[in-house]
C-alpha cells in the first residue's frame, strides 16, 4: 500500500476516532482470570479501521467476561464471541464440538464486520489476527487470535493487527473456558520519535 492510501486511511481513522490514528501507538491490557494480565501493541498503520474497531470494542467492555472458546495448541487461541457469556467455563471446556455447532459457539460477534485488511506482517508466536469465516473476506468482527507458534500459512489471508509485548507465557497457559475478565486500551499517543544514531 502507498504511502498516500495510508494517509488517507489514517485521516478517515483519526475522523471516526481522534484517539487514534497512524501515527499512534494503541496497547491494550487483557486481564484472564486466575492465569493473569497480557499486554499488546496494535499496528494502526497497518491495519488502520481492524485496530479502530477492537480499541472501540475494548473502551466499551465488549470483552469483559467473554470466555476463550477455541485452543488449538501448536497453532492459536481464539476468543471474542459474545454468546460464551452466557455459558460457565467448565460448561465451555467440556462441551463437545456437536453442541458447540448447534450453539453457534464461535460464529458470533459485536453485529459489525469489518472490511479486510492487507499488509505485511506476518504470523509469528504472539502476533494477533482477525478472525475470519473465510481467508480475505470482510467477515472480519470481535473475533481474534494469538498464534502461539508460526503460523506462516496464514499470511496474507488473516489480518495481523497486533502482537503480544508481555505474557506470552499467560497466554500459552490459556484453556478453553477461561474468561476474560477485561480487555482495556492502556494507551493510545503518538509514537516516540526515532532517535538518530
Amino acid at each position: 500500500m502507498n504511502r498516500k492510501a495510508i494517509a488517507l486511511m489514517a485521516f478517515g481513522l483519526a475522523a471516526a476516532f481522534p484517539a487514534l490514528g497512524a501515527d499512534k501507538v494503541v496497547r491494550i491490557e487483557m486481564k484472564i482470570e486466575k492465569r493473569g494480565s497480557v499486554m499488546l501493541e496494535l499496528y494502526p498503520a497497518d491495519a488502520p479501521k481492524t485496530v479502530a474497531h477492537m480499541a472501540d470494542l475494548c473502551k466499551r467492555k465488549f470483552y469483559d467476561g467473554i470466555l476463550v472458546h477455541r485452543v488449538e495448541p501448536s497453532f492459536v487461541v481464539q476468543a471474542g464471541d459474545p454468546k460464551t457469556k452466557t455459558l460457565k467455563g467448565p460448561e465451555l471446556a467440556t462441551m463437545s464440538d456437536e453442541r458447540k455447532a448447534q450453539l453457534r459457539i464461535g460464529a458470533g460477534g459485536s453485529g459489525k464486520n469489518i472490511p479486510f485488511e492487507t499488509n505485511n506482517k506476518t504470523h509469528r508466536p504472539g502476533t494477533m489476527a482477525m478472525a475470519l469465516s473465510g481467508p480475505r473476506s470482510a467477515t472480519g468482527d470481535s473475533q481474534w487470535f494469538i498464534n502461539l507458534e508460526a503460523n506462516h500459512q496464514l499470511d496474507g489471508d488473516y489480518c495481523v493487527f497486533g502482537k503480544v509485548t508481555k505474557g506470552m507465557d499467560v497466554v500459552r497457559a490459556i484453556k478453553v473456558g477461561d474468561k476474560i475478565v477485561s480487555m482495556q486500551v492502556i494507551a493510545d499517543k503518538p509514537a516516540a520519535k526515532p532517535t538518530g544514531k
